[in-house]
């Protein structure tokens, strides 16, 4: 057994280990045993710094547990994520220099500090938020700044990109021309449909993006971007209306502007950066595509509308209900 120095006996002797049971911890019910060295001749209790770091590491690990408290590994990770050092992020949030330090040393956290850095690494708005706080309090610089704006966009939006997909993302069939969702060929074919078309109204991009693949269907028995359409009083949309998350997607290959008309009415108009790549679609897809856009891109809102309410798949479609691609072979475009 290691001998360690008792005050009382003023040298160094063996030690027995106590066992105890911490029954609470700040109001909180824990159930901790601790272990209690103790002089082997005399019976001191010992302070034995390793022995107390384990037994501290135990009852911080339960009350938190119990208390739903952030754990040190999530302080790192969004470190990590962030590419942050322990003093950027103390910096970012205005609390001390070693704080984080602390945290991630095992130290508990308050539970306010605690919520705040669970929201961070949950919200990446939020996180934004505390970002530009700093940066306008003068407490980050400009570069640092601009750097988290660029990463906390980037995971805004793969996050969103993943929702897309998975929610978009069925079993090839005739509801989606037997191709699964392809969200690049999507991104890149409004990007390039925008550039050709000049102003592009949310309202002509669901039945512009329709015809083409069900026209596609048509020849090649295959749709180009694996989406799936419902019946809807204006025309084919896309299903569960996503297009609405599609746009909020903060793509680089296409900006939204949205404009208020006399009637109070929102108008969203998609204008491309010219940053798309066709290199995704073939040769075939590509002289489709361009049919369909020459077709379409000097027509009103109104006018493709009405267009797509002469086709057979629009009219033989319960409302709100998939539209096959049965009904490709009766495209009139």
């Amino acid at each position: 057994m290691n001998r360690v120095y008792c005050p009382e006996c003023k040298k160094d002797v063996e030690f027995e280990l106590e066992r105890n049971l911490i029954k609470e911890y700040k109001g909180v019910q824990v159930n901790v045993e601790e272990y209690i060295p103790r002089c082997g001749e005399c019976n001191t209790e010992l302070f034995i710094p390793d022995i107390e770091n384990e037994n501290l590491k135990r009852l911080y690990q339960r009350y938190r547990e119990l208390t739903g408290l952030i754990t040190p590994e999530e302080i790192q990770k969004i470190r990590e994520k962030y590419n942050l050092s322990q003093r950027e992020l103390g910096q970012i949030l205005g609390w001390g220099k070693m704080t984080i330090n602390r945290y991630e040393r095992g130290a508990l956290p308050s539970k306010s500090h605690s919520d705040i850095l669970k929201l961070i690494l949950q919200a990446e708005e939020f996180f934004k938020e505390k970002v530009e706080e700093a940066h306008n309090a003068g407490r980050i610089t400009t570069k640092t700044y601009q750097k988290l704006i660029q990463k906390i966009s980037a995971s805004v939006g793969e996050k969103k990109k993943r929702i897309i997909i998975e929610e978009l993302t069925h079993p090839e069939d005739i509801y989606n021309g037997f191709k699964r969702f392809d969200f690049e060929k999507l991104e890149n074919l409004i990007s390039y449909i925008a550039e050709k078309v000049g102003n592009l109204y949310l309202s002509s991009l669901n039945k512009i993006l329709w015809y083409i693949d069900f026209l596609h269907f048509k020849y090649r028995l295959r749709s180009v971007t694996g989406l799936r359409y419902i019946k809807y009083t204006y025309g084919p949309v896309i299903e569960n209306f996503a297009y609405n998350e599609i746009i909020a997607y903060p793509s680089d290959k296409y900006t939204v502007e949205q404009y208020e008309m006399p009637d109070g009415a929102i108008q969203t108009v998609i204008k491309s950066t010219g940053n798309y790549d066709l290199s995704v679609f073939d040769e075939k897809e590509l002289a489709i595509i361009d049919k369909v856009i020459n077709l379409l891109k000097d027509k009103t809102c109104r006018e493709i509308s009405e267009m797509s309410h002469k086709e057979k798949g629009w009219c033989e479609t319960p409302k709100k209900e998939l539209i096959s691609y049965e009904f490709a072979k009766d495209i009139e475009l």
